[in-house]
């Protein structure tokens, strides 16, 4: 599984030199990237799942818009507090377990929102829906953060952008699926078990591989000079750091504000269009547009 990244003859120079220096970057990086990846990609998925079929769930469930809204919500809420948790966790269990623990509650909440369509005994399907819910929102703030952290431990310099521009996009990618697939797995309330269960599937895998294949937070060797030598602060001393940073503060407001913004218009955008007479998917493609541009 180990060996030198690479086979580029452009680099080979660079990492000869690297070689020789100690430095080494092992091939199981990729795998480490992959689960990440698909762990990302079906988190966003399981996001936004029902926003775009957002009234068949209710009619089905016996809901409420409002509390089909929710749902999607519960995210946004979360990444609140636990956020901060999160990049804390990181920087003191380290990134297997992180991923671990993301792969765990991701999976768990696939499965306990998916319970209602299998246990005909359950009489209130929104605690189930919003707890499994609840449960992948704790896993996003977990995996969301996790591509960065990879980049710096695992990669070599000149792909740390790449590493991390692949588990990044990921995520959108994931809201493109979502809003794509379920309009066209959901053409009537029969249909809805199926969806639910289709979206089980990504998430046991990513649980699978993340179980199996991620054995260490960091490969035995650094993948180069950067990564031998962190210059990175302690939690605390960088949260304070930031706190005193205006244009980090000023870049958090405007780009997180947008990213709210945006969130809430994909969450809510099928509710506002489908009363105008516009079918499900018809709603869930132009959430599509600002996803990939």
């Amino acid at each position: 599984m180990a060996g030198l990244a690479g086979d580029n003859p452009g680099a080979a120079g660079p990492l000869t030199l690297s070689a020789l220096r100690g430095y080494r970057a092992y091939a199981r990086r990729w795998v480490f990237l992959l689960v990440i990846s698909l762990l990302s990609c079906s988190n966003a998925m399981l996001w936004l799942s029902f926003a775009p079929v957002a009234d068949t769930i209710a009619q089905h469930f016996g809901l409420s818009t409002e509390q089909i809204n929710w749902l999607s919500l519960v995210y946004l809420v979360a990444s609140i507090p636990f956020g901060v948790v999160a990049v804390w966790v990181l920087d003191s269990v380290g990134l297997r377990w992180a991923i671990l623990l993301s792969a765990w509650l991701n999976f768990a909440g696939s499965v306990i929102r998916s319970l209602p369509c299998m246990l005909t005994s359950i009489h209130d399907p929104f605690a189930f829906l919003l707890g499994g819910q609840s449960l992948c929102a704790l896993a996003q703030t977990l995996v969301i953060f996790s591509p960065a952290k990879l980049a710096a431990l695992w990669f070599p310099e000149h792909q740390r952008a790449t590493a991390n521009m692949i588990g990044t996009m990921s995520n959108p990618l994931g809201l493109l699926v979502a809003n794509l697939l379920s309009p066209a797995l959901v053409k009537k309330e029969e249909d809805i078990p199926v969806m639910l269960g289709i979206y089980t599937i990504p998430a046991g895998l990513a649980f699978l591989l993340a179980t199996a294949c991620l054995w260490e937070s960091a490969p035995p060797t650094p993948p180069s000079a950067g990564a031998a030598h962190s210059t990175s602060e302690k939690f605390l001393d960088g949260l304070k750091l930031l706190a005193r940073n205006k244009a980090y503060i000023i870049l958090a407001v405007c780009f997180g504000g947008g990213i709210g913004i945006f969130s809430s218009f994909s969450a809510l955008l099928e509710q506002v269009l489908c009363v105008n007479g516009y079918s499900d998917v018809s709603a869930g493609l132009p959430s599509c547009l600002p996803v990939q541009g």
